[in-house]
């Protein structure tokens, strides 16, 4: 999988990693930079996460959190933050669970990735 350079790519920054019993792990998205289209965001899609040190991982989304409301576009574009749902373990992938201050960049295209 590669991240695609298309007029749709983005940036956010994790402002919050929470563990959620039973769902796995809440990422509080901030986005950076962009335009996103919740298109690229919905479950089954794919980000990749970049540590601060550079270390990369895809991780699957795998649903929205919906603690500050329903999840829409209108909502992403004046809010500029998204909760998703990522499993426990793209989290804690190689002992090293994702942090505040990773970013998440996409959209990411590839084999896996949900059909449009």
């Amino acid at each position: 999988m590669s991240r695609s350079d298309t007029a749709g790519s983005f940036r956010f920054r994790v402002s919050d990693a929470i563990a959620v019993p039973l769902r796995g792990y809440l990422l509080r998205l901030r986005l950076l930079d962009g335009r996103p289209s919740m298109k690229d965001l919905r479950p089954g899609c794919s980000l990749l996460l970049r540590a601060p040190d550079g270390t990369e991982r895809v991780v699957r989304i795998q649903d929205y959190a919906v603690t500050g409301g329903r999840a829409t576009q209108e909502r992403l574009e004046r809010t500029r933050e998204l909760d998703v749902v990522i499993s426990e373990a793209d989290a804690l992938a190689g002992g090293r669970p994702v942090e505040i201050g990773w970013l998440a960049l996409g959209p990411v295209k590839g084999a896996n990735d949900r059909a449009a």
